[in-house]
């Protein structure tokens, strides 16, 4: 840790408080949580509190590392909370006098040092994720653009702006492989940062916190599996300590917040669903894939629906969904290992299991934002229709997400869109007898890419033909029984009714 530039007292309780940066504007002391101000040479109480939500980073203030042959302390931290859970700013100050941010959210790591603002920014209501592009020494595509609303921010430390106790701002990030920009637009032109993701055990860190302290700071170990009933229903919920804060139900649907470590009910839903009967895996089961043991936490059934349909639907041209019909429906779970994270089990009708992962580096890019050495597969879009269990962002019904396929050698590559974030993946195909070992199916039914759909009743397709006989009976009479156009339309007809036939029969075998 370096030596502090200033040593005052806190004017709330009277203990000691040492500022590290010349420029920090706000301080947190660390005996009594006060929020104070500097101001020349002395420090205000603001007359807030700043007590930080639970927490179980392995980071915390006087840790140390390098990053790009510098080394670095941590002496503040910003730590909100937003739909996707709780994510952590923590302020660095480099060993040449700059500083920097590290930022950490779902096992995600990024860290940025302050630089010049590019040329020509674009408009911020101009920037559409996974769509506009932006060169800035490389070629960076948009992944993330939001308006920012914080009333719940916290701090730790010192940090070099003043925290207000609502913050608005609007802000996009940038990516491009591993490299990281975000345009802060709280003025003009907008604040950039560049910088790139990084993965903890890359940073030689030091003085970080072990696992005793993590427990007596936040009552658990990130990755303990925690239970509680569910407070609209009653039924058992299980989340995971620290990394999912989002809860479905998997008995009434309701929505629930486990960000404070207990179960709070966000949205009441009295739906019963009956995922477990219906999926290959349920919730709470545990395998054991290649000597890493997870458990499946969360599921999600989506419909798939058309590109142009999906589209339409994330950016309010059709909110009632009209004329929106699903073609096809895949299963997701989402997997959870405490010394490796997140990884996705998808199982479709048609092509079986395959194990994927989101991608902390972005593919490298053509200039049609296409994976480089990849080959096109298809576009589609996608439904929630149900989910269940736990998950690292805030998951309902009805949301939309429209996606982009490419073949990778023997890996597909797919490009993820919201209306506000641009996600990559990369799976490969499973065998469901490699899934069957993994997790101990035992006698389960074996799975078969050759899955059909389920047959169509032979009374309900004499229905069908009856109803298309009675429509066509109009036309007929007005065509008369003279003339080719009546010929043809018999000839139509009869096509369609010994179609229809068919069917019928082929769903008797």
């Amino acid at each position: 840790m370096t030596e502090p530039l200033f040593h005052t007292t806190c004017p709330s309780c009277g203990a000691p408080v040492q500022i590290h940066s010349a420029t920090a504007v706000t301080i947190i002391c660390s005996y009594c949580s006060s929020l104070l101000t500097r101001q020349d040479n002395s420090l205000q109480d603001t007359g807030r509190d700043s007590a930080l939500l639970q927490d179980f980073s392995p980071l915390q203030i006087g840790t140390t590392g390098t990053y790009a042959a510098q080394s670095f302390n941590i002496i503040g931290r910003l730590q909100a909370k937003y739909d996707s859970g709780i994510w952590n700013e923590w302020y660095i100050k480099f060993n040449d006098g700059t500083d920097g941010w590290l930022s950490e959210s779902s096992d995600q790591y990024v860290i940025v040092k302050h630089t010049q603002s590019p040329n020509n920014p674009p408009e911020f209501h101009t920037i559409r994720a996974g769509v506009t592009t932006l060169d800035f020494g490389k070629r960076f595509i948009a992944s993330d653009v939001h308006e920012i609303t914080l009333s719940q921010a916290t701090a730790q430390g010192e940090l070099p702006f003043r925290l207000p106790e609502n913050y608005q701002n609007r802000v996009s990030d940038w990516r491009s492989e591993n490299a990281f920009l975000t345009l802060d637009y709280e003025q003009t032109p907008p604040l950039a940062y560049l910088g790139s993701t990084v993965k903890l055990n890359e940073l030689s860190l030091g003085n970080t916190r072990d696992e005793i302290q993590i427990r007596q700071s936040a009552g658990s170990l990130k990755g303990t599996r925690q239970s509680e009933n569910c407070p609209n229903c009653g039924s058992p919920v299980n989340w995971i300590t620290g990394a999912t804060a989002n809860i479905i139900c998997p008995s009434c649907s309701s929505e629930i917040d486990t960000s404070n470590g207990k179960a709070e009910l966000i949205a009441a839903n009295n739906m019963r669903q009956a995922q477990d009967t219906a999926s290959t895996l349920p919730l709470g089961k545990t395998g054991n894939i290649n000597g890493t043991h997870y458990t499946v936490i969360g599921l999600v059934r989506k419909e798939e629906i058309s590109f142009s349909d999906a589209y339409a639907l994330m950016n309010q041209q059709n909110p009632a969904g009209y004329g929106v019909v699903p073609q096809g429906y895949w299963t997701e779970y989402l997997l959870y290992s405490p010394s490796h994270g997140f990884k996705w089990l998808v199982e479709t009708p048609e092509d079986g299991f395959s194990l994927s992962e989101t991608l902390a580096d972005f593919p490298r890019l053509d200039a049609h934002n296409r994976p480089q050495g990849s080959t096109k597969l298809y576009d589609y879009g996608s439904r929630v229709s149900y989910a269940a269990g736990a998950f690292y962002w805030h998951i309902r019904a009805n949301d939309i997400n429209v996606y982009q396929d490419y073949r990778q050698g023997n890996s597909k590559l797919s490009a993820e869109y919201s209306r506000n974030e641009l996600a990559w993946s990369k799976s490969t195909p499973v065998p469901y007898q490699q899934i069957a070992q993994w997790f101990n199916l035992g006698n389960a039914p074996k799975y078969t890419t050759q899955m059909k759909p389920d047959p169509v009743s032979r009374g309900l397709v004499y229905l069908m033909m009856a109803v298309f006989v009675i429509i066509n009976i109009p036309a007929w009479l007005m065509m008369g029984t003279d003339g080719d156009g009546f010929e043809f339309s018999f000839f139509v007809s009869a096509v369609v009714l010994f179609i229809l036939h068919g069917v019928g029969t082929s769903s008797d075998d």
